[in-house]
């Protein structure tokens, strides 16, 4: 008789992977295009200033801080609110060596090749809003390379911490080098398209003395996949929820101290150094929900250490809850970027950045607040003209790549100028119980 057949050997088990799954997640449920489009516009910053919510900056900034250094830091002083100056990287303030190359030496970037300085201002924290922080550039000059130059130059803080949490997570660097490339168009739209496995050792060796269990802890369990940069714990601690001694004078702390004092009933709570979270509306009126909308933020946690009623002026009324709040953006179709239809010029050549950072930020309040969060509403134009590239049939009739409705979003169709003639955006309106109606799009002014 012939001898069974030995069993099979079965393939090992795969070990688990230690990597992130997947290992970069854009902020703000970006897409990479309007990842690429806020970058882009965070690096051509112009004197005209521009206004972010702060939970929006602390998720932002990070990916665009390779780019410029802080200079200098100034606290509030009576009614002028704390700012800092930053400047560019390549900013120098001594003249280049004259002296010749030498063969083999060490190369250094050129002296004083960009100019560009901005101005970081910390609004005052108003009670019942989120605080802001506003941006613009203080010196004439633009910048004197490209945004893909400087990401060729330095990896922004936010990469560089997500390379150092694989490593220390286990991974070997050109095994976390290898991952990020696996998306490209990922990797580019958050400016890591250079990063090597030099980098990725490096980061692991610059984080490796950080507690990252603790600070995971700190950010909803576990690793977070969006890692703030170095200096915004500073900022998310001093400015979050109310402003910090360090941006008031020391006669402006103690007389807030004082008032918190004398309003707040006994409590056996630890006294707060920091300015109390917003106030909470009275039992009897409709209390709002938070307001804070990005990953990188959570809400105020609860305190004994509240004002009472009677501290509320007579006249200031709870802001509306996010489900009476209804983004309209009209018009933001194909057609209207076609070179020659509608002109040989635009006034506003920043319109897909702005809508892309508008529409990105209502959406992540809305995912931050399941069921609760703000409306958004489409309105597209639908023409009669077969010669029109808004015709239904012509190509022009699509949404902006960066402006398609997702699942969620209603979808309003007009044949006329006015989105409220012969559509139902009106009963929409109502049914929601908007009480706060933001509005936005290419044509605004009589559609």
């Amino acid at each position: 008789m012939n001898d069974p057949a030995p069993a099979p050997i079965p393939d090992p088990v795969p070990a688990p992977s230690p990597l992130s799954n997947p290992i970069i997640q854009i902020p703000l449920s970006l897409t990479p295009a309007e990842m690429t489009l806020t970058r882009q516009q965070l690096f051509d910053i112009t004197r005209a200033p521009i206004t972010l919510p702060f939970s929006r900056f602390l998720a932002l900034w990070p990916w665009i801080d390779n780019v410029y250094v802080r200079k200098k830091i100034r606290a509030a002083t009576g009614r002028t609110p704390g700012y800092e100056l930053w400047a560019c990287r390549n900013r120098r303030k001594h003249p280049p060596s004259s002296a010749p190359a030498t063969p083999g030496g060490r190369r250094s970037r050129p002296g004083a090749t960009c100019l560009v300085g901005l101005k970081l201002v910390w609004n005052r924290y108003v009670e019942g809003e989120e605080r802001t922080v506003t941006i613009e550039r203080y010196t004439e000059e633009t910048h004197s390379h490209t945004l893909d130059e400087m990401d060729k130059q330095k990896r922004s803080s936010a990469i560089r911490r997500i390379a150092a949490r694989e490593t220390l997570g286990g991974a070997q660097p050109h095994e976390v080098a290898n991952a990020m490339k696996a998306d490209m168009e990922v990797l580019a739209a958050v400016g890591g398209t250079y990063i090597t496995r030099a980098d990725v050792k490096n980061a692991s060796k610059s984080y490796e003395g950080e507690t990252w269990e603790r600070r995971s802890r700190e950010h909803d369990g576990g690793f977070t996949p969006i890692i703030v940069a170095e200096g915004l714990e500073r900022w998310r601690e001093q400015l979050l929820p109310g402003p910090a001694p360090w941006m008031e004078t020391s006669t402006q702390t103690a007389a807030r101290r004082r008032a918190t004092d004398a309003d707040a009933p006994a409590s056996t709570s630890t006294p707060q150094l920091n300015a109390p979270p917003p106030t909470q509306a009275p039992p009897t009126a409709q209390a709002p929900p938070p307001t804070q909308g990005t990953p990188l933020t959570q809400a105020p946690p609860p305190t004994h250490d509240l004002p009472t009623t009677q501290a509320l002026a007579p006249s200031t009324s709870p802001p509306a809850p996010l489900t009476a709040t209804t983004l309209v953006l009209i018009d933001s179709q194909a057609g209207f970027t076609h070179p020659t239809h509608w002109g040989p010029a635009r006034s506003n050549p920043s319109y897909e950045t702005n809508v892309a950072a508008l529409l990105s930020h209502f959406r992540a309040l809305r995912s931050a607040h399941p069921g609760a969060g703000p409306g958004i509403i489409h309105v597209r134009h639908a023409s009669l003209d077969p010669t029109s590239p808004l015709h239904p049939d012509a190509p022009g009739f699509q949404w902006m790549p960066y402006t398609t409705p997702i699942a969620g979003e209603q979808i309003v169709t007009k044949g006329v100028n006015s989105s409220f003639i012969g559509t139902d955006l009106e009963k929409m309106l109502r049914a929601a119980g908007t009480r706060r109606l933001y509005i936005a799009g290419l044509s605004t002014d009589h559609c």
